[in-house]
């Protein structure tokens, strides 16, 4: 391998020749070999468009030159098109404030900029300080790129949900007509139809990415050009206003300078908001994914109301064997954002005055619980929810079976009577339907129409007249007696 020499305040330090990261990126790669993980491709997207509007609103006052500003322009819009993606080459566990993820930056797109201008790799004809970095400090140009990026993450999330959203509507539709008995403490309670339980799943995911929304809002704040504590040491008075303007034209979104940047400077709050929000979606859908491993469990020993599609052998020893590997994976996805949610919070602790240095570490587990959560989604809806089937013979056979409709009967028995008659049919083995009309309380007629499935699971009103008859009935009050 060939080399170049270049030099900084600490003295000299070999970089190979090819590379378009110079000293201080190669002092850090030597340095933090830690986790293997490198910037994320958004972050490095992110920061291209930051050094992009900071060239461009330098330009535009006059403090760079044309011919500085254009190449650094054109190289940063490579950046982001990821074509020096390899070149970003640190640690994601590296020095606080992330100063060697923003000089990786700086010095890829000085190196490629000094040769568009006609220079050799380490020449710095565009000084990764001097040029890419002017205005800037890395205490505002990380957070401001984990800002863009995150937002912009935030819409592939959000759409997935969308998507999982219609998908568990649509099944909700599908068996808006299946009976089945619904549970409190897994035990009967009240009978429920299948739909029912579909779409409370739906909204779920619906609150979820609403609430996800709602935190985006907040990351359109920029915090650029506050330099190194917020005062804009070093920064023309309108840099930050005028980097902010290009970097929505540049991504065709609405961020905004931050009125106080000193504040900004030092919180992590909106990541923190972020990652929380997060935190409630992989909550919930751990929730929906138990419940749905419940309801198919089984085939012969378990609920078995539901049958999720089998996308591989569930053993590697018990032939025939399915189990519901989409939802675990989804759940391991869940259980690791809410891992990340743990550091995230106990990193936005660690800021001391003007700074919180934990910046690398939030961004590392913000972005991951991001991505899995998008992928995973996708997975959950695509590999298992578009595929559940109801088993409609099994939700039927358990309803019937079941107490679930005693309920049902207390508007007109009474709670003592309705307890006595669930307790008879336990003991007899038999339906609490049959315990009713064995007691010749109703007739079957009108036991047919109290338990008519399209009011167990509705708000009806109670038919008076067969309240009084029953009340007034020699069966009821032989059977008040008794209780």
């Amino acid at each position: 391998m060939h080399y170049r020499t270049e030099r900084d305040v600490l003295g000299e330090k070999r970089v190979p020749a090819d590379a378009y990261y110079g000293i201080f990126t190669e002092r850090a790669l030597e340095t933090f070999r830690i986790s293997g993980t490198r910037t994320h491709s958004k972050m490095i997207w992110a920061l291209g468009v930051i050094k992009e509007a900071a060239a461009e609103a330098n330009r535009e006052l006059d403090m760079l030159d044309q011919k500085a500003a254009s190449a650094i322009v054109k190289a940063c819009k490579e950046v982001q098109n990821g074509k020096f993606n390899h070149f970003f080459v640190v640690d994601d566990y590296q020095a606080g404030a992330g100063t060697p993820m923003n000089m990786n930056a700086n010095e890829v797109i000085a190196n490629r900029a000094t040769e568009l201008l006609g220079g050799a790799l380490g020449e710095y004809k565009v000084n990764p300080h001097d040029h890419v970095n002017m205005g800037q400090s890395s205490n505002n140009v990380i957070p401001t790129a984990m800002r863009i990026s995150t937002f912009f993450m935030m819409n592939s999330l959000i759409t997935e949900l969308r998507m999982l959203e219609a998908s568990l509507r649509k099944k909700s539709q599908k068996f808006r007509d299946v009976i089945k008995v619904g549970r409190t403490h897994l035990q009967d309670a009240v009978p429920l139809l299948l739909g029912q339980e579909f779409e409370a799943y739906a909204e779920y995911v619906k609150r979820g990415y609403m609430r996800l929304k709602n935190a985006q809002d907040e990351l359109r704040e920029l915090g650029i050009g506050g330099t190194a504590i917020g005062t804009q040491i070093t920064a023309h008075p309108n840099f930050r206003k005028t980097c902010v303007k290009h970097i929505n034209k540049i991504t065709g979104e609405r961020f905004h300078h931050t009125e106080s940047a000193v504040y900004l400077t030092q919180s992590v709050d909106v990541f923190v908001h972020v990652s929380a929000e997060l935190r409630a979606l992989a909550t919930d859908m751990l929730k929906v994914c138990n419940d749905l491993v419940l309801l198919t469990s089984g085939p012969k020993a378990g609920f078995h109301e539901i049958e999720l599609p089998p996308v591989e052998p569930g053993s590697s020893l018990m032939p025939g064997k399915v189990n519901p590997s989409v939802v675990e994976a989804y759940k391991m996805v869940c259980l690791q954002v809410l891992g990340n949610d743990h550091t995230i919070e106990h990193a936005s602790r660690e800021g001391q005055l003007e700074l919180n240095a934990m910046t690398p570490v939030i961004s590392h587990n913000l972005l991951q619980s991001i991505d899995l959560l998008t992928n995973g989604t996708k997975m959950f809806r695509e590999r298992c929810v578009d595929g559940i089937k109801a088993n409609r013979e099994v939700c039927e056979r358990t309803f019937t079976n079941s107490l679930s409709v005693a309920t049902a009967l207390t508007p007109y028995l009474g709670y003592e009577v309705t307890a006595h008659l669930v307790k008879e049919s336990l003991s007899k083995g038999v339906t609490i339907r049959d315990a009713v009309l064995d007691s010749a309380l109703m007739s079957e007629a009108e036991l047919t129409r109290v338990l008519n499935p399209q009011r167990l699971t509705r708000p009806s009103i109670v038919d008076r007249a067969l309240k009084e008859k029953i009340l007034r009935s020699d069966a009821f009050r032989k059977l008040a007696r008794k209780v």
